[in-house]
């Protein structure tokens, strides 16, 4: 009996000093944004998305609206997280009316019961058309363009392609595959087989809580090869503690799952297998700007090209970001968007596509 009182005290212990240490080290890192508005919407289904605002700076550019949008994991500040250096800010420089859209269930205060069973899927069906449809109408726009990291360049490609979706004018995808079958690394990228048996009960995978866990053991100088999407040299150290702390959100466990089902199978569908993502990029026509990270090990080059190649966009361009093409250095994943150099080296592309007539 003591054996198992001593066991449970410890993992009491456990918890208790895990959740100390969470709430410290929240207000030490958390940070906010200044936008100029935040929208909390109510979708058709009953989910939450916000949409956080940050009108233009200076003279107001001619052009439509720019939403940007996370991703897996993520949360609105992947794109407005430094006020002076980030991706939003720059496009409010430049004169634009710009969106930055959080997807649902990626923070406990914006959950509803409508998201616990929600999917990739569920994003691609509401949350988009949705969020796209609000900035139409608080605009006046007709049109949007679309600048998605990771899976918000995956959701554009879903909802452009096999979804027919419409109304948006340009697209940026940054650091997006399109699926895993070529992915050099796919089955690395799998939990183990546990810890998927576990996550598969849960109602939302709590990336933000793990994040913020191990944000303050963050270093400039962490290996490279414990860090699956960054360079830890190409950030100073509080950067790096700030992005961790801050950029990261949960996801509903049904998007999760779906994710490992696609690097299992190599596919990328949707989660009832009757509507293929892959093959709807060729029904594709936005103009297309791909940007990649020459050494980005969850969405490689090779990977992400396969999109490039099959989208029907008659314009199009591919912009891999790293030394051979003229960069200071390589790029990993969440540097092309959150990295030191980033500010210089890879949004003057995504500006200067979506700043085209």
């Amino acid at each position: 009996m003591l054996p198992l009182l001593l066991t449970l005290a410890l993992i009491v212990a456990s918890v208790v000093g895990l959740a100390v240490w969470v709430t410290l080290w929240s207000r030490v890192l958390r940070r906010g944004f200044p936008f100029d508005a935040v929208e909390i919407v109510t979708t058709s289904d009953g989910a939450k998305i916000v949409l956080g605002r940050l009108k233009p700076r200076g003279e107001p550019s001619a052009l439509p609206p720019v939403i940007l949008c996370h991703g897996l994991a993520m949360n609105r500040h992947a794109f407005a997280l430094d006020p002076e250096r980030s991706l939003a800010s720059r496009l409010a420089d430049a004169g634009r009316d710009v969106w930055v859209l959080e997807l649902r269930g990626a923070h406990p205060e914006t959950r509803s019961a409508a998201t616990r069973f929600s999917t990739f899927d569920s994003y691609v069906e509401v949350d988009i058309p949705e969020a796209i449809a609000f900035v139409r109408t608080a605009t006046g726009a007709d049109e949007v363009d679309w600048v998605g990291f990771s899976m918000g360049g995956m959701l554009a490609y879903a909802f452009l392609g096999a979804a027919r979706g419409q109304g948006v004018r340009r697209l940026v995808t940054i650091g997006s595959p399109a699926r895993f079958a070529e992915h050099p690394r796919g089955r690395g990228l799998l939990p183990p087989r546990a810890l998927v048996a576990l996550t598969g009960r849960l109602r939302y995978t709590p990336f933000r809580a793990l994040a913020l866990v191990v944000a303050p053991l963050m270093l400039r100088r962490v290996p490279y090869r414990i860090t699956r999407a960054v360079r830890p040299w190409n950030y100073r150290t509080p950067m790096l503690r700030a992005v961790m702390a801050n950029s990261f959100g949960d996801v509903p466990t049904g998007v999760t799952m779906q994710f490992i089902r696609w690097i299992t199978q190599g596919r990328f569908d949707s989660n009832d297998g009757r509507r293929d993502y892959d093959a709807g990029l060729a029904d594709i026509r936005a103009p297309l700007l791909v940007i990649v990270g020459s050494r980005d090990r969850l969405a490689p080059a090779g990977v992400a090209r396969h999109a490039f190649h099959q989208a029907g966009s008659p314009e199009k361009e591919f912009l891999e970001v790293g030394r051979a093409t003229g960069a200071g250095r390589e790029y990993d994943h969440l540097d092309l968007v959150l990295g030191e150099h980033a500010p210089d080296e890879v949004f003057p592309a995504a500006v200067g596509w979506v700043s085209r007539a």
